[in-house]
């Protein structure tokens, strides 16, 4: 989050008291989120692959991408009201979403949080170009994996359909 300071800096200059919703990949730093959780009222945080190797490999990676955004989850939902997007990427059900969803249910508290599963993911940019590279994401997810996902969701007693 190398812009946070101008953030807090325009925060601090408000004349009035909003409440402040946080759109956030969650891969910010210890001391980010002790900065973030006395201004944040309501977090937004995408929570999108369920291991490091599908994180590693489609994305800049190198970093512990679960353990990272998971520890600041929690520091979010004891610090204000939350919906964690999760998008469903093709060929990622098993390996991304459920685990995804496994550890909403088992690290959080699930009754306080609501989860967006998310069916828009489309293939762009270097995908699109190359997808002999990517093949596993070379189309977007169908309605059989869109399916899985919610009913694995509602198995786990996840609340998602009142935002997805």
């Amino acid at each position: 989050t190398p812009n946070l300071h101008v953030i807090l800096a325009s925060l601090v200059r408000l004349n009035v008291n909003v409440p402040i919703l946080w759109n956030s990949n969650m891969l910010c730093s210890p001391e980010a989120m002790r900065l973030l959780v006395d201004v944040v009222d309501i977090w937004l945080p995408d929570f999108k692959f369920g291991n490091n190797r599908c994180a590693d490999r489609l994305t800049a990676g190198g970093i512990d991408y679960v353990g990272t955004v998971l520890a600041n989850l929690k520091l979010a939902q004891e610090n204000g009201d939350m919906i964690i997007r999760h998008l469903v990427m093709p060929n990622h059900v098993e390996c991304c979403t459920k685990p995804v969803l496994d550890m909403i249910a088992r690290e959080l508290d699930k009754d306080r949080l609501l989860v967006n599963i998310m069916g828009q993911y489309r293939p762009e940019h270097l995908v699109t170009r190359w997808p002999e590279k990517w093949p596993d994401i070379a189309r977007r997810p169908n309605v059989q994996e869109m399916r899985e996902a919610f009913n694995y969701a509602r198995e786990l007693g996840i609340l998602f359909e009142p935002v997805s």
